[in-house]
């Protein structure tokens, strides 16, 4: 029965520090905000601490049923804590959560040493698996101090190769949201004469763009499309300090991560950071002033704008039109007066706001705009940012990437210019801070205007967007509350509708975040 007992707690430790490592991996390794999502995951929490702390009780008892009883206990215990098979945003075996399994493993052999390795051994077995989640994050304070030499020593490494490039031309990329279809867009057009590098999928962190520095750029690269993400004030500037971009792209701004930047405000000074390092280079700026508050924002510096629908842009794209198979389009450079038709793969208007941008940017480093008319027909859209992937009668609006409460109604929108029946998949919206449940509310108010059906994928952020549907009067029998964006798909095709049929996507929450 010991033996037994022993081998389930040490798989069930295996599997507990596991979880933790990919949670704290997902929590940017941030103390503050991987406690913040303890705390809001208490429920997930507490049945891990239940499956273990009732066999720890029952084994005092020291007889044969409280242990069989214990094992079974730890059976369920293994079960529920056995690692996902698909997560969104799966473990990645980095350098440094290597260096974080090597201090728990030491942990671990520390706290079974103690008084003796086989006294109490049980006892201490328990007491680690009961603790699991605290000692992942005591291990990342032991680490701290290493962590923070690696990053001083991999960002000055990264500044000794750029210097030896003199003349790489960096392009930063920033904004709320469009940044990485702007990124891909940029690198689609300026490929067609220049030898390209951009940071992959979504490295717009500083250790992301540092990591594409340090193992991907060569001396034959001519220009480097650097994307900037940011939680915090002052995260744009640490990048920019770093790779000082000549060129930079603001593609928006809105009311994303509220949680940790607590205002707009903060939000603005933060994205125009990239504005002032430009500045300081004396370079150019590209702004999208269908963003308000971009176009709101006074600055003293060399800019080129873009936008939709408004002929006192530098670069002014107009007569939008949409179908299934994509857009066209209509768009003039103020400076030379040529206007040009385009065409896209591609829907939604935020996509041809980033499109102009791209144009724009391609234009000023000498593309010829009969050679961007080609190439802006090949262009495919960013995998999760409003992908269309279409099955006879059956379209799919893909756009489960990291959505905020303007990109969400512009995906709504977008679904609205379909033909047939309309239906929207959603968790709701994360990472607003106070101000979640209301716009959870407002876009779940919002949708009703456009959606034929509605399903909101069980999480707890889909009650205020529940409470906006009823506000607006919708009818419930047209509202469905789903485990999984899959099971919605399945039941719409039930449905066996006439005629097409659409079905956006919208948002999908991460493993943290969807427990």
């Amino acid at each position: 029965m010991r033996t037994i007992l022993i081998i389930e707690l040490i798989i069930n430790y295996i599997f507990l520090i596991i979880f933790n490592m990919h949670m704290l991996q997902l929590n940017s390794y941030f103390f503050l905000k991987h406690f913040k999502w303890m705390n809001k995951n208490l429920k997930k929490l507490s049945m891990q601490l239940f499956l273990l702390v009732v066999p720890a009780v029952l084994i005092a008892f020291d007889n044969l049923f409280t242990n069989i009883v214990a094992i079974l206990f730890l059976i369920i215990s293994i079960i529920y804590n056995f690692p996902k098979k698909k997560s969104k945003i799966a473990l990645k075996y980095t350098s440094r959560i290597k260096r974080l399994l090597f201090t728990e493993i030491i942990l671990l052999v520390f706290i079974l040493l103690i008084g003796g390795f086989n006294n109490y051994l049980l006892i201490k077995l328990f007491a680690v698996n009961i603790f699991a989640n605290m000692l992942i994050v005591l291990g990342n304070l032991i680490n701290y101090p290493i962590e923070k030499l690696n990053r001083k020593r991999y960002v000055n490494q990264s500044k000794q190769i750029l210097s030896k490039m003199p003349n790489l031309l960096v392009i930063g990329v920033t904004g709320s949201y469009g940044k990485t279809s702007m990124k891909n867009f940029l690198y689609s057009l300026l490929s067609e004469k220049y030898d390209v590098l951009k940071t992959p999928k979504n490295f717009n962190t500083t250790m992301g763009v540092v990591k594409t520095i340090r193992e991907d750029l060569k001396p034959t690269h001519q220009i480097f499309i650097c994307e900037m993400g940011a939680t915090n004030i002052g995260d744009i500037k640490e990048i920019c300090d770093i790779v000082n971009p000549k060129l930079g792209v603001i593609t928006s701004i809105g009311p994303q991560h509220l949680e940790s930047f607590k205002s707009i405000e903060n939000i603005i000074k933060t994205k125009f950071e990239l504005a002032d390092s430009v500045k300081q280079n004396d370079g150019t700026i590209f702004l999208n002033y269908d963003n308000e508050y971009i176009k709101n924002k006074q600055i003293d510096m060399k800019k080129i704008t873009y936008g939709i629908d408004d002929n006192k842009l530098d670069y002014n794209s107009y007569n939008l039109r949409s179908s299934s198979k994509g857009l066209k389009f209509n768009m003039i450079d103020k400076s030379t007066k040529e206007e040009t038709e385009l065409k896209t793969k591609l829907i939604g208007r935020h996509n041809i706001e980033n499109l102009t941008g791209a144009i724009a940017v391609a234009n000023y480093l000498g593309i010829p705009m009969k050679k961007i008319i080609i190439k802006l027909r090949e262009i495919k859209n960013v995998k999760h940012r409003l992908e269309l992937l279409n099955n006879g009668n059956l379209t799919i609006i893909d756009d489960s990437y990291n959505a905020n409460p303007i990109s969400s109604k512009s995906a709504v929108d977008t679904l609205g210019e379909f033909e047939g029946t309309k239906v929207i998949v959603t968790p709701g919206l994360i990472e607003l801070g106070k101000d979640e449940n209301k716009y959870n509310f407002e876009l779940g108010k919002y949708m009703t205007n456009v959606c034929d059906y509605i399903f909101l994928v069980g999480t707890n952020h889909y009650k205020p967007i529940l409470e906006g549907i009823e506000d607006a009067g919708y009818d419930k029998e047209k509202v469905f509350i789903v485990a999984s964006p899959e099971e919605a798909v399945q039941k719409v095709i039930s449905f066996k509708i006439n005629g097409p049929v659409t079905i956006l996507l919208e948002n999908d929450l991460p493993d943290n975040y969807n427990l």
